[in-house]
């Protein structure tokens, strides 16, 4: 066990050290402060003026609207479009080969250069157009730069529309605004009981990409370090004085605590700033408890399962093409997230939670979610990657003893197939 522990020192203190350690310190909490951020500053930049063409076949629409967007300019200080009306009389009609008004309006719009709206009957009466009629709309970019000019455009549309329709039916506006009024509102609750639980949304999302970067890109610095070990005959050396094993067990162990301490940095940070935003009732104690399970278990899953590919190459290149199909089957995960938090205890967030290397992950996500999975769920997940780990320590042993001296061409797959299944 001493052998081990100073393995353990060794790799926790040669990793700490360096910079690549302390730029992933303070470069991760920075980049998901921009994640937050930036999107808010963008947000609070000036608009660009849009400019917007009206078609009015209607003969009143096209004033109404033009005098809403403009009273919206003036409200908000400056120009947000630029309005020109057109006339509809012939719009639709091509003259010769030249394409009609309507035709050049949808190419410049789908080209960004304009919003044009086309105000007919049917858009007048808000019904579909029937054989005959012109079919209203407007026409936009499919860019999401346009997207929210565009339903403000529609906004505007509806709200002449609708005031011509409540003076045609002798609706008063009070009675109106009274039927759009909602009755009730939804209150988004923590797990505290605490008004603001839009942010509970968040926390899986947190928890995952923490433990995502904290075992798997931690645990690809065991491949490095292995393969630059092996290619300068350092192990022949260590194994002389420590067994196979305990050089394995050391050197994961080490790595783990190596991404244990930037797990307790980055989360120590993201609970203060929750704390100092009004946000304690999001994260509680047990999930703190399972989230370091979780990581550690997941951890010494995967980290087996690298330092098993390491030792049987003898180059990164050759590391690199072993490695693809095990990170394509990480990222899966990441992938899946979305799915499994519309509704965390259904049955596919459960059958693919206990998948041993999507469990860590996955679980986490559904422990942070509102509702949370059964308590029976956690411990038969935590049962389940304890034994998924032990097998794959003891797999990813036998491959490390025999590929780690092992030199010059790579072994195939059925090679080191042999080796997890040849107790020797």
């Amino acid at each position: 066990m001493t052998k081990i522990w100073r393995i353990i020192v060794r790799e926790y203190l040669e990793n700490v050290r360096t910079k690549a350690f302390l730029v992933g310190v303070v470069l991760t909490p920075l980049w998901f402060g921009m994640v937050f951020v930036v999107p808010l500053l963008a947000s609070g930049q000036e608009a660009e003026t849009q400019r917007v063409v009206l078609v009015d076949e209607t003969g009143v629409l096209a004033a109404e609207v033009q005098a809403d967007l403009d009273e919206r300019r003036t409200q908000q200080g400056r120009a947000l479009f630029e309005v020109e009306i057109r006339d509809a009389e012939g719009a639709w009609t091509a003259i010769g080969d030249a394409p009609s008004l309507v035709d050049r309006l949808r190419t410049q719009a789908a080209e960004g250069e304009l919003l044009a709206v086309l105000l007919t009957p049917p858009v007048l009466e808000k019904r579909a157009a029937v054989e005959d009629e012109h079919e209203g709309g407007i026409l936009h970019a499919a860019s999401a730069g346009v997207i929210q000019t565009a339903q403000a455009l529609r906004d505007v549309v509806n709200q002449a529309v609708n005031r011509r329709i409540m003076v045609e039916r002798s609706i008063r506006p009070e009675d109106a605004e009274l039927l759009r009024k909602s009755a009730i509102e939804a209150v988004a609750l923590t797990r505290s009981g605490k008004e603001g639980g839009e942010a509970q949304f968040v926390a899986p999302l947190v928890f995952m990409l923490f433990l995502f970067m904290g075992i798997v890109g931690i645990s690809q610095m065991l491949v490095n370090s292995t393969v630059e070990e092996k290619g300068s005959r350092v192990y022949e050396v260590l194994l002389s004085s420590v067994s196979p094993f305990q050089l394995m067990a050391g050197k994961v162990l080490g790595i783990c605590a190596v991404g244990f301490t930037l797990l307790a940095l980055w989360t120590g940070g993201s609970i203060a700033a929750a704390s100092m935003q009004g946000m304690d009732g999001i994260v509680t104690g047990q999930q703190i408890a399972l989230f370091v399970a979780y990581y550690v278990l997941g951890f010494l899953l995967i980290a087996s399962l690298m330092v098993a590919v390491g030792s049987a190459c003898n180059t990164l290149k050759e590391a690199q093409n072993l490695m693809a199909p095990l990170s394509m089957l990480l990222a899966l995960p990441l992938l899946l997230s979305i799915l499994v938090l519309k509704n965390p205890n259904g049955t596919f967030a459960t059958l693919a939670s206990f998948f041993p290397p999507f469990t860590p992950f996955l679980m986490m996500a559904r422990v942070a979610a509102v509702p949370g999975p059964p308590t029976w769920q956690i411990w038969a997940s935590l049962l389940l990657l304890m034994l998924a780990t032990y097998l794959a320590i003891r797999l990813a042993a036998r491959v490390f003893r025999v590929g780690i001296l092992m030199y010059g061409k790579p072994p195939r797959l059925s090679e080191i197939w042999r080796w997890m299944f040849t107790d020797r």
